[in-house]
């Protein structure tokens, strides 16, 4: 009776953490679909709020838009995939995920003529150099064909909630320095996100 009860123990387990893993990926693929789709103030409840004490949402709105919407950059973008998630765990009164994600941009930057620069402009190079800091030299391809970076981005986002079930919220914390991570998140979060790198 014992052994019963044990493995429907376990399978209730896992059952659970399939549920919140599936929760949390698909409110992940949706602020990032808000994000293709240009909904920027959509997506951005999805981000957690600590982030706002930092930046405001407003200037954010205001950045992305900028970015998104600049006539001079061409800027397409695949829904990333999550490669995984971690169990979720508890820090004092939230709860967190992180997760491993990978995606595919493809970026041109056009030039006063409105024709696609090559390499051999500076501005281009020095994002080339940017790209490659940012993501691994590997990563970074130039198509000199099509005049397209082909960047491919792997993050990791951290994911909080305040009852570990519902409504998680995502932080992606690659591109933030370390100062402002450590205001964002606590100690034990940020040994966790080294856990798992």
């Amino acid at each position: 009776m014992k052994k019963v009860f044990l493995f429907a123990f376990l399978f209730l387990s896992i059952a659970s953490i399939n549920a919140q893993n599936k929760l949390i990926k698909e409110r992940f693929i949706k602020m990032q679909q808000a994000l293709l789709d240009k909904e920027f103030e959509k997506s951005l409840e999805f981000t957690a709020e600590e982030l706002f004490e930092i930046v405001p949402k407003e200037q954010l709105v205001s950045v992305m838009e900028a970015t998104f919407n600049n006539p001079k950059m061409q800027i397409d973008s695949d829904l990333p995939k999550v490669l995984d998630i971690s169990d979720v765990f508890q820090v004092n009164n939230k709860f967190y995920a992180i997760l491993k994600i990978t995606g595919n941009q493809r970026i041109r930057v056009l030039g006063d003529d409105n024709k696609a620069l090559g390499l051999d402009d500076r501005l281009l190079y020095a994002l080339k150099l940017n790209f490659e800091q940012q993501y691994g030299s590997e990563n970074v391809k130039f198509d000199e064909k099509t005049k397209f970076f082909n960047v491919i981005v792997n993050q990791t986002i951290v994911s909080i909630s305040y009852d570990g079930e519902t409504d998680w919220k995502y932080l992606a914390i690659d591109n933030l320095k370390l100062e402002i991570i450590s205001k964002l998140l606590p100690q034990e979060v940020l040994n966790k996100v080294i856990e798992n790198d």
